[in-house]
């Protein structure tokens, strides 16, 4: 990957690792470390991920404008992604207090910046949840999602039985979920679910940086509305959304720190645009 330097570590065992991409763009990557059990969601790796990103949340200026973070990605070391819960260990997880400040689930949902996953293998049960909590999902052909709970005869509670319908419709959602199918990176990607496939990992880890610096560099406060409007939208009916969108629109221009700064920069992204379109064939 893209030269990188090493911000923090988290678990007893540093499950999680989170980098900074060097440069200006302001990008992090957080990594699920723990290859050998295939990032299995043990306790430890559960209170890591939470961890790490309430602390890459809290680097969040309170002048959206003057963020220091611009985009976060989501990969996995090794040959899986997350392969959720051991369930010969449920009891571990029941008794491990992973709920509220220590759940992953809701920190990831909770961050403020647009995460993207990079899916490089199996994403299973409590894994394909992680995958979902993520804004944008990458992938290569080795990344599978399959959904386990009707298999071990658990029940799903991070938004699973609902995103899934959302990102990929009812019936492939019935599909995926009542027979534990696992779903391919190049069905992930007509399902809608996966929004490229790149050749290899090696592609994948180049492509989720690029996606992360093209998301970096354009406005962050409009970023951080766009990421806020569109779950929050997706929540309600139409009319909810739209109602997000006029109140949202009403207050963006007082809350801009520079709209001189803004408008230079937008007149300057403009002639870009010209370039581009004129050399397009």
């Amino acid at each position: 990957m893209t030269d990188r330097t090493r911000v923090a570590s988290y678990g007893p065992h540093e499950e999680v690792l989170v980098d900074r991409i060097v440069g200006d763009d302001g990008i992090y990557v957080v990594s699920l470390n723990d290859p050998e059990t295939f990032n299995t969601m043990t306790v430890a790796l559960m209170k890591a991920i939470a961890e790490a990103f309430d602390a890459i949340s809290e680097r969040a200026d309170p002048d959206p404008n003057k963020d220091e973070v611009r985009a976060v990605v989501l990969r996995g070391e090794g040959r899986g992604f997350a392969i959720g819960l051991d369930i010969g260990k449920l009891d571990e997880y029941f008794s491990g207090g992973i709920s509220g400040k220590t759940d992953p689930w809701r920190a990831i949902w909770d961050c403020p910046f647009p995460v993207i996953g990079a899916v490089n293998g199996p994403a299973v049960t409590g894994g394909f949840e992680i995958a979902l909590g993520c804004d944008v999902l990458l992938a290569s052909p080795r990344a599978v999602f399959m959904d386990n709970h009707a298999k071990y005869g658990v029940h799903p509670g991070r938004r699973l039985s609902q995103r899934l319908m959302h990102v990929c419709g009812v019936n492939n959602a019935k599909f995926a979920t009542m027979s534990s199918f696992p779903i391919e990176a190049d069905v992930a990607r007509t399902w809608g679910l996966v929004q490229q496939v790149y050749p290899d990992n090696n592609a994948l880890e180049r492509a989720s940086i690029e996606l992360a610096r093209m998301m970096a560099r354009n406005h962050p406060m409009m970023v951080k509305r766009y990421k806020s409007l569109i779950d929050g939208g997706v929540m309600g009916t139409y009319a909810d959304g739209l109602a997000l969108e006029a109140a949202s629109d009403s207050t963006y221009y007082d809350d801009l720190t520079d709209m001189k700064a803004t408008l230079e920069d937008g007149a300057a992204k403009f002639q870009e645009l010209v370039s581009w379109v004129a050399a397009r064939e």
